[in-house]
């Protein structure tokens, strides 16, 4: 797989690669902002590039997933992720597609705010990474498949893996 490097524009609250997979073009976007903050990019973006929910996949950490597994799915609500409830607000529909990247849950509560920023054990940082490669293989197949028909190989495919 190729190295994509983003960069930040003067001025922007983000940073952005743009290339071709297969002959369509992609667009990758890292926000600047703080994570409660993601949407507030979504203006910008559908003006540079076009950008609308139903040609954007959000990629996002998921405390009800174990360490580094991966899930696919179209719509729903935050679900309490602050970052997908700002997006939601900005982009007006939930109708989005997101990928998850599992980080697990704390073992008590209330400590959510620490462990989602704190540093991950060397076993789970090597987890999360394999949950990252596995999203960058979901969007790769994306691009050449309905989002419907990847949902269902690929999240049946890392249920087994789970399972096993």
């Amino acid at each position: 797989m190729a190295h994509v490097s983003l960069k930040k524009g003067i001025g922007k609250k983000f940073r952005s690669a743009e290339g071709l997979y297969n002959m369509k073009k992609v667009v990758f976007i890292e926000p600047l902002t703080f994570m409660n903050n993601s949407g507030h990019i979504i203006y910008p973006l559908k003006r540079k590039f076009q950008l609308n929910h139903s040609n954007m996949v959000v990629v996002c950490d998921n405390l009800d997933l174990e360490p580094g597994e991966c899930r696919i799915k179209m719509g729903g609500s935050s679900a309490g992720h602050n970052g997908l409830g700002s997006i939601l607000q900005y982009l007006g529909t939930p109708d989005f597609l997101r990928i998850y990247i599992g980080i697990g849950r704390p073992p008590y509560r209330s400590d959510v705010i620490p462990y989602v920023l704190g540093i991950p054990s060397e076993q789970e940082q090597a987890l999360l990474e394999k949950g990252i490669e596995r999203a960058a293989e979901a969007i790769l197949l994306l691009l050449d498949h309905s989002p419907q028909k990847v949902m269902n190989e690929f999240n049946r495919r890392n249920g087994k893996k789970k399972d096993q």
